[in-house]
């Protein structure tokens, strides 16, 4: 390669790479103007970038340019405009393009300002070439990124919408926010109701249910809060009863992709929940449907069995056996009106904790009226069994076993009531649920009808 053109070359590249602030300095050292070169920070403030023959007392100073310059687009590759300053510095230039402006704050004023300008404007001109590389070399790295957060978007894809428990489905946010956006700290929270749980990662202080973590109404981007040397990230994801929060923590602002990728992968994790909820739901349809079908199909062979019984005290075997069954305890008594003895005595019992007491007799005048009857089952754990049967007109209750029970379930029709089983012991599997307990509840309606046929 001829020396010429390595020279060219290397001297393209020194500019390029930011050597254009060198070459702009070397030409304010030689016209002996001390200034500073800034540019803005924001609108209050400016960042020193270089400096000729002034030393600053911090790389952050007051912005000291606002109103000097009209504002709207430079035109011309670079434009270069000077207004006079204030007493710490008397006269300022901006240098500026389309995309981008600097500032030289002179110390000093050259004795002719036009003159000077027009000397300045090669350097200008390397200035622009330099911001033009920059904010090229800025853009690829953006669109790095956006390319690499669409990868991960499309990843994402693949896996949000994948049915998975609550915890998991936090611990797979966890990962693609920490994979993808890298913040300082980062945690899922979930809403209980009156507290905050973690459901992944770490947080010093779980904060306190107020504010956003409480409104009923929450907003679909991130909210971000600065905190001294820090900048919070609130991600909500709410759908229905299932509110989760990722907070995250950066040491500096994240930029307009990171928020708008946030945006984006909080849109998909509420759509991922209520999905989720959606097949939950539809599970336990199907789990009931299932269930209810086999309900009926088990209440349809119980009632065949006791509608074949021959004689009453079969029927009362075979009761006792099905709510036994049914009702998944052990321990059971029948109590039947005994028309010879005036009253309510027990029938059958089944139980291996206690012998029920055949002789003892609840008095009535006769058969009770369905009509006195006020529920269609009663729940021991919250009614006394000696309530239960002065509610019904009668002296209060003479078995001790039964006031042991959980359930009394009366056999009882439109016109009178027949007698009662009282349910208790320990239960396999579980309290009775709902259907269990409605089944139940045919079954000694049921058992009042059929009752008829041994009068």
């Amino acid at each position: 390669m001829p020396e010429n053109i390595k020279e060219l070359y290397n001297k393209t590249d020194f500019i390029i790479s930011g050597g254009a602030l060198e070459i702009l300095t070397g030409f304010l050292n030689d016209k002996g103007i001390k200034a500073l070169v800034v540019e803005k920070a924001d609108a209050e403030t400016l960042n020193v970038i270089d400096a000729a023959g002034v030393v600053p007392a911090s790389l952050s100073i007051k912005n000291c340019t606002a109103g000097l310059f009209t504002s709207g687009v430079a035109k011309e590759a670079f434009e270069i405009d000077f207004s006079k300053g204030n007493d710490e510095w008397p006269g300022v230039i901006r240098i500026r393009g389309a995309e981008w402006e600097v500032y030289l704050l002179l110390k000093n004023l050259p004795a002719d300002i036009d003159a000077f300008i027009e000397e300045l404007k090669p350097c200008a001109g390397l200035i622009g070439l330099w911001q033009k590389v920059k904010k090229t070399s800025e853009m690829e790295k953006k669109l790095s990124r956006l390319s690499y957060m669409i990868l991960a978007t499309k990843s994402t894809l693949a896996s949000i919408f994948e049915p998975m428990p609550l915890p998991y489905f936090a611990s797979f946010l966890s990962d693609v926010l920490q994979e993808s956006l890298f913040p300082k700290t980062l945690a899922i929270l979930k809403d209980e109701g009156n507290y905050l749980t973690v459901l992944h990662g770490k947080v010093d202080n779980i904060p306190e249910r107020k504010g956003i973590f409480a409104s009923q109404i929450l907003p679909p981007n991130p909210i971000v809060e600065h905190k001294n040397s820090r900048v919070d990230v609130i991600l909500p994801v709410a759908e229905s009863d299932s509110r989760l929060f990722a907070l995250m923590s950066w040491d500096k602002l994240p930029n307009d992709q990171t928020l708008n990728f946030l945006e984006l992968l909080g849109n998909l994790a509420v759509r991922a929940v209520a999905i989720n909820n959606l097949r939950q739901k539809s599970r336990q349809n199907e789990a009931n449907m299932s269930s209810g079908e086999f309900s009926i199909l088990s209440l349809s062979n119980v009632l065949k069995v006791l509608r074949g019984s021959e004689s009453r005290e079969k029927f009362i075997s075979l009761l006792v056996d099905i709510f036994i069954e049914q009702g998944r305890m052990k321990d059971c008594i029948f109590v039947a009106w005994d028309k010879a003895r005036k009253g309510y005595a027990i029938a059958e019992h089944r139980t291996g904790k206690f012998k029920a007491d055949n002789s003892t007799l609840l008095p009535s005048s006769g058969n009770l009226t369905g009509e006195k009857i006020r529920e269609s089952y009663y729940d021991l754990s919250k009614e006394k069994a000696e309530n239960v049967f002065k509610s019904w007109g009668l002296a209060g209750c003479p078995w001790e076993e039964i006031s042991k029970m959980k359930f009394i379930f009366p056999i009882c029709d439109d016109n009178s009531l027949e007698g009662f089983i009282a349910l208790g012991g320990q239960q396999e599997g579980g309290p009775l649920d709902r259907s269990e307990l409605t089944s139940l509840q045919l079954i000694a309606q049921f058992a009042a009808y059929e009752f008829r046929r041994f009068e």
